[in-house]
């Protein structure tokens, strides 16, 4: 391999969310990945610094060509430059998206279990939230049309935020369920924003399809910052097809000061999506190599669990309903006594109350150490149970 993925750097005392933690814990929770930054990209930014000015910057032609070079050759999606617009980050776009395109007390669905933080746009811009959950069938999640096209229509729903792939589950939606749940959409004027920030981490053979593929007004949400690790770089691009919702946007992201990029953005990005199909490649299967680790080392040694997730993203999602303890106490319990640390499935909806997401975007040792430590727990509790 041309990047070598076992060797971290040290990122305590860094001022990292993820890794501030005590001695000894080992944190596998936000969706942050352990590995070092990809040298081009750091070349990137240290040629940046070296222009001895930081003031305000602008997102070049070049930034919006290379995310349409990549989204073309990568995922043979055609993405006009003119339909783009920079956001510093996808949440904060989600959030002027609702205020803009809804209203106060509007209906806005999401399929859940799902990224908590949806809830936290649609409920902080004082809208209500309709769920529709999805269903498990031969151990994949799958999509009640039935339920959102009549909860779409009795809640008078405006708007649906759609994860894909999906957080936390790793699901990877077919065209055919894009086109079924955007028919629905369209059939009653429902503005399908889709957030497609993990659409470069799936399994090797695997690919996603994006929403913009089977609907001319949905909304897309795109990054590098999960595939390339560049959360801190606040680097995003919004694509709106509609030229009405695309002034309407523009408008709102300078409004709520989300529309200009850091001085590093630019460059990083730039680098990221015209320099990074190998490094995607390599990443890809060296998380592959993660997860088949778990899932053997769980059917081998905790047989008391059972993973339910789909190819894509580095988040697990892993059912606990055996234990009989829900999964906030487990995450608590977990962190306490052995210092692994999860993310409860309960952050995720109600529908996760038995369920707990696990991010092996991390070495092989980590993810080797967070099984045994995942073991250790659970056999001193059986232990104390018996």
């Amino acid at each position: 391999m041309k990047y070598n993925f076992d060797q971290l750097p040290n990122r305590l005392n860094t001022s990292s969310i993820k890794w501030d933690v005590k001695p000894g814990e080992l944190p596998m929770w936000v969706a942050d990945m352990d590995f070092y930054p990809m040298p081009e990209i750091q070349e990137a930014i240290i040629d940046a610094s070296k222009n001895n000015g930081y003031g305000y910057t602008y997102p070049t032609k070049d930034y919006f060509e290379a995310y349409r070079y990549w989204w073309l050759t990568r995922h043979h999606v055609e993405i006009d430059p003119s339909w783009m617009i920079f956001a510093s980050g996808v949440v904060s776009a989600l959030d002027s998206m609702i205020r803009v395109l809804t209203k106060e007390n509007d209906s806005v669905m999401v399929l859940t279990p799902v990224y908590h933080v949806f809830y936290n746009v649609i409920r902080n811009n004082h809208r209500k939230v309709v769920t529709s959950s999805l269903s498990i069938d031969s151990d994949s999640f799958q999509i009640n049309f039935r339920e959102v096209e009549e909860k779409i229509k009795v809640e008078n729903v405006k708007a649906l935020i759609f994860c894909n792939p999906h957080n936390p589950m790793g699901r990877l939606w077919t065209k055919s369920e894009l086109t079924q749940l955007s028919d629905i959409c369209d059939k009653y004027n429902v503005t399908l924003i889709s957030d497609e920030i993990h659409c470069d981490i799936v399994n090797p053979g695997y690919e996603y399809c994006s929403a913009l593929s089977v609907n001319e007004s949905a909304i897309a949400c795109i990054s590098p910052g999960k595939a390339f690790n560049l959360a801190g770089i606040h680097s995003a691009v919004i694509v709106v097809k509609n030229e009405e919702y695309r002034k309407l946007l523009q408008e709102a992201f300078y409004h709520d000061d989300i529309g200009e990029p850091n001085y590093f953005a630019v460059p990083a990005t730039i680098a990221a999506y015209t320099k990074g199909a190998e490094y995607i490649d390599e990443l890809n299967q060296y998380l592959y190599q993660n997860r088949e680790y778990v899932s053997s080392f769980i059917k081998d040694n905790l047989s008391q669990l059972r993973l339910v997730s789909g190819p894509a993203t580095y988040l697990l999602w892993l059912d606990i309903s055996a234990l009989n303890i829900r999964s906030d106490l487990f995450v608590k319990e977990l962190r306490e006594k052995v210092g692994l640390i999860l993310s409860p499935g309960l952050q995720f909806g109600e529908e996760g109350a038995y369920k707990v997401r696990i991010n092996i975007a991390t070495s092989l040792n980590n993810v080797k150490d967070a099984m045994n430590r995942l073991k250790q727990y659970i056999d001193s509790k059986e232990k104390d149970n018996a």
